[in-house]
Parts: C-alpha cells; structure tokens; sequence
C-alpha cells in the first residue's frame, strides 16, 4: 500500500515539472510533457512533447501569428527574441526566434497582445519521411 502511495506521489511530481510549458488550443490551455528525444539537423532542432491526450507534438524554434495589422503588430515585436519575420499569407506570419528564447513563453505572451488573433509555436504533429 505505501509503495503504491510513493508511486502516485513520484508520477503527480513529474507530471508537475512540465507544468509551466503549454499552448492554448480553442481557448483552452493544454499543458505539455516534454519528451527526452531531440533532433538536431543544423539551425533546425525539434523538440518533443506529449498532450494529456496522448499525442506526440514536435515544437520548432518558430512561433506562427495572425495579425490583420501586421504594421500595428510590428511595433510589439521588438520587446521580443524574433530574429527574422516571414509572411506566410496576408494575415499569417511565421517568426523565427534567437536560440536562447522559449517559443512557448513567446507564443504565449503574443497570445495576449490585443493586435495578434493568434499565436502558438510551429507544430510538428507528424513525422514527414523524405
């Protein structure tokens, strides 16, 4: 019975580690376990995470916004670890983010600017064999 207790105690502790890293899915908040697998191939790493769904998300160093006045929005971007902007269509942008930043802590705090109708890090949801 207490090996069962120090169990549950030792996985509440280790779910609660990954707390702080999370993206806004519909409005609502999903919080994220991150994975021990890495790939690196150059500038381009993806790191790994799992949904309390169960699914596998891969995060690039990229957070993707939608902004209607990409000018307006400019003008928040340099409080901001953005290393360079890339328009994907009128109202979408990706933003390519310096090394050391968290594209969670990024997205999440764009999230809250009036002037961005989204922000959320570059997902991978799958494996794309080449």
């Amino acid at each position: 019975m207490r090996r069962k207790y120090k169990l549950l105690f030792l996985l509440t502790f280790s779910l609660s580690l990954g707390a702080d890293t999370y993206y806004y899915s519909f409005g609502k908040k999903v919080p994220l376990t991150p994975l021990p697998s890495q790939r690196s191939a150059g500038e381009n790493s993806t790191t790994w995470y799992l949904t309390p769904a169960g699914t596998k998300l891969g995060v690039k160093h990229e957070v993707i916004i939608g902004c209607d006045d990409f000018d307006h929005c400019c003008q928040n971007f340099r409080d901001y670890p953005i290393e360079k902007i890339e328009k994907l269509s009128d109202t979408l942008y990706l933003l390519h983010l310096k090394k050391d930043a968290d594209p969670f802590a990024v997205a999440n705090a764009l999230h809250a600017l009036p002037c961005i109708t989204l922000a959320h890090p570059n997902f991978i949801k799958k494996r794309q064999p080449r």
